[in-house]
């Protein structure tokens, strides 16, 4: 699971995700969903990158494409 600030728009969640992601290699691109529960599916450039960015963050990954749940930055603490 990937913390964010969900309160953002999309756009701004979407270049938070790739800022954290690109400590892993090339982001292709980032799509944010919001229903029916928060997710991103994040595309990088090589498979291996995209393992290690769902190996990171608790998701799965489809060749190039990771799903990766989202949650709200700063709960429960």
């Amino acid at each position: 699971m990937l913390e964010v600030d969900l309160k953002d728009t999309d756009p701004i969640v979407e270049r938070s995700i790739t800022e954290s992601c690109a400590a892993f290699g090339s982001v292709t691109s980032v799509k944010v969903h919001r229903e029916p529960s928060p997710f991103a599916l994040i595309e990088m450039s090589q498979r291996e990158q995209t393992y290690e960015v769902a190996a990171q963050y608790g998701g799965s990954a489809f060749g190039t494409s990771a799903l990766i749940h989202l949650a709200q930055k700063g709960t429960g603490g």
